[in-house]
């Protein structure tokens, strides 16, 4: 992502951080911090923590996105997704381990995530010391030429556009 990135827009800044150790980078610097499905399986206990160092680089005006999987991709099918074979999925709340199984590509075992409900990213980006700007829950559409599955009816991701609180 990061070549592509940089052949596309030579002149950006882009990273990738070891860990979740932030030291390297200068706080209030950033516009945008990019995280997708980065939070889908950090521990609970790391979360806001985490959050709020990302809103420490941020400058007074900077977004996070932070794209995360909604707790549906966990209980249906998808078009490169299943979780079938995982029906103890329906039961898990915030914080507990579910898998899921990606179709599109030779590696089938399962991936552990951690569930997160909007209501628990909310208080995280609370906690956080951020304020959600704007939420998106895309869905596919039906003259798209794909085979959906869920996709059409069922948002499989969160977008959450967040700010540093005020």
């Amino acid at each position: 992502m990061l070549r592509i990135a940089r052949a596309i827009d030579p002149s950006g800044d882009y990273r990738i951080v070891p860990g979740d150790n932030f030291n390297g980078l200068d706080a209030g610097t950033f516009d945008l911090v990019l995280s997708a499905f980065t939070f889908d399986n950090i521990p609970a206990t790391m979360k806001a923590r985490i959050f709020r160092d990302l809103g420490k680089q941020l400058m007074p005006s900077g977004t996070i996105v932070s794209i995360v999987s909604s707790p549906e991709i966990y209980t249906h099918e998808w078009t490169s997704f299943t979780t079938k074979d995982f029906p103890e999925n329906a039961a898990a709340g915030s914080g507990d381990v579910v898998h899921i199984i990606v179709t599109d590509h030779q590696d089938r075992r399962p991936v552990e995530d951690i569930l997160w409900t909007d209501e628990s990213y909310r208080a995280v980006y609370r906690e956080a010391n951020l304020q959600v700007v704007q939420v998106f829950q895309p869905l596919a559409k039906d003259n798209e030429p794909y085979a959906w599955v869920s996709e059409t009816n069922i948002p499989p991701w969160t977008i959450y556009v967040l700010r540093r609180a005020t």
